[in-house]
């Protein structure tokens, strides 16, 4: 009756409009967070668009704009007192093993529980051992009679003596000059000794300068910033030397006669070469120099007035097979007439030549004499690939006349990579200078 009667005050009721039926999510309690929508209507008139893609993901290093942090020293020290005390919780102290044990912590947990290395333990134990404690004061770091002692303690002294001398006189000391130095003092004051037990070690140096308070200093602040990214440039400059080393046609037959001359394409090794300039001072007086420790002023003597202020040129080459076919070319500013200049030429070693001109750095016409005098002499007219950097003198109608006219193909090295791809700027340039330097110094103390 019961449900008969239910269902007659249904029939009765109004018609009600149906309730959707329960998800199964929100039957078992669980909160829908993203409801299905109905599509959007086709009339409206933002049907069928797209939205537009957002800007692309910078690079990590245009995100990161802040600079990285120092990297911690992972290195401490220890006061004495600190180290007994480190000592006595490991010897002194019980903790519990079990419900009625007890046992003395391990080296291991009294490291984790102090945070240091759990070699220093067993290290300070051997010295606590040894009495090396008591002979020091509880805020000393350092144990007395620790470290290998120095050997060439006579020769060191030497060194430090002759350093002082040169810094008083205004020269700059670098790392070779004590290099030089130490080299030549060795027999003096071991004559015994074989030469080869002296090793210049980095340990050696850094400890040498450390114990005599000597440090790296800058006579001159110079900053240099170099663009962000030469991928670009440099992928096209070797996509062109790539393209232009491909065997044409008629380079077939001078293939075939040819066969055991190594070559790269169409250049053989001995027609691949790079050029370039560098400027070359009258004294090196810019830059670092080795001096004591709180001194605020530091000085370099000048042989003459304005000599720092003074330099020439040199023109290096070299070639892909490792041999020199070319002079080095130096340029001096002046015109390069009068007896003076006469009595100089003859000083030099033939096997360099000489050049005037007005800004003493090869010009076009310098280059172009470069040319005619000893490049093309030793091509053999053969096909040639002379890398050269972007200079404006290097690209006058004069110089590609000459280049063309004798099958030359200028790579010309784009603005600001030479010191990336250059063999002359990476490899060459700066042990030439340093020996240079070291053969200007020790003109300077023979006279």
């Amino acid at each position: 009756m019961a449900n008969s009667r239910g269902e007659e005050e249904t029939a009765n009721e109004p018609d009600k409009p149906k309730m959707p039926a329960r998800r199964a999510s929100e039957r078992s309690g669980r909160i829908h967070v993203q409801p299905d929508l109905p599509p959007l209507p086709a009339d409206k008139f933002y049907a069928g668009i797209r939205k537009k893609r957002g800007p692309a993901r910078k690079p990590l290093v245009e995100v990161l704009r802040c600079p990285p942090k120092e990297v911690a020293n992972p290195y401490r020290s220890y006061t004495v007192s600190y180290k007994l005390r480190v000592l006595s919780y490991w010897t002194g102290t019980k903790i519990p093993y079990g419900p009625t044990r007890v046992r003395e912590p391990t080296r291991a947990e009294v490291a984790h529980r102090f945070k240091i290395p759990a070699g220093n333990l067993s290290r300070w134990k051997k010295e606590e051992e040894e009495g090396k404690f008591t002979t020091q004061k509880a805020g000393q770091r350092w144990a007395g009679g620790g470290g290998r002692g120095r050997l060439w303690a006579a020769m060191e002294k030497a060194l430090f003596e002759r350093f002082r001398e040169r810094r008083a006189m205004g020269r700059p000391v670098r790392r070779r000059w004590f290099l030089r130095v130490s080299k030549e003092r060795f027999p003096i004051h071991y004559p015994e000794q074989d030469p080869t037990l002296f090793r210049f070690s980095n340990g050696w140096f850094r400890n040498f300068l450390r114990w005599h308070q000597i440090s790296l200093r800058f006579v001159t602040d110079t900053a240099s910033q170099l663009p962000a990214d030469f991928a670009g440039a440099i992928l096209n400059w070797l996509k062109f030397n790539r393209r232009n080393s491909r065997t044409r046609e008629q380079d077939v037959n001078w293939g075939r006669s040819h066969t055991l001359v190594p070559a790269v394409g169409r250049y053989r090794l001995q027609n691949i070469c790079n050029m370039d300039q560098t400027p070359v001072p009258y004294e090196y007086l810019e830059g670092q120099t080795y001096n004591l420790v709180g001194e605020k002023s530091v000085w370099l003597q000048s042989s003459k007035s304005g000599w720092d202020k003074r330099q020439g040129s040199i023109q290096l080459t070299v070639f892909a097979d490792g041999i020199s076919r070319v002079k080095p070319l130096i340029c001096f500013r002046g015109q390069g007439i009068g007896p003076t200049i006469g009595r100089e030429r003859q000083q030099y070693n033939p096997q360099v030549v000489l050049k005037f001109n007005p800004t003493a750095y090869a010009n076009w016409s310098t280059v172009l004499e470069w040319l005619d005098e000893q490049l093309i002499s030793i091509l053999d007219g053969q096909p040639t690939l002379l890398a050269i950097d972007l200079f404006q003198a290097h690209r006058t109608a004069e110089m590609l006349d000459t280049f063309k006219a004798n099958d030359i193909t200028v790579s010309l090295i784009p603005g600001g990579c030479t010191g990336l791809v250059q063999p002359l700027d990476i490899s060459i340039n700066r042990p030439f200078k340093d020996i240079l330097k070291v053969s200007i110094s020790s003109i300077r103390i023979k006279n």
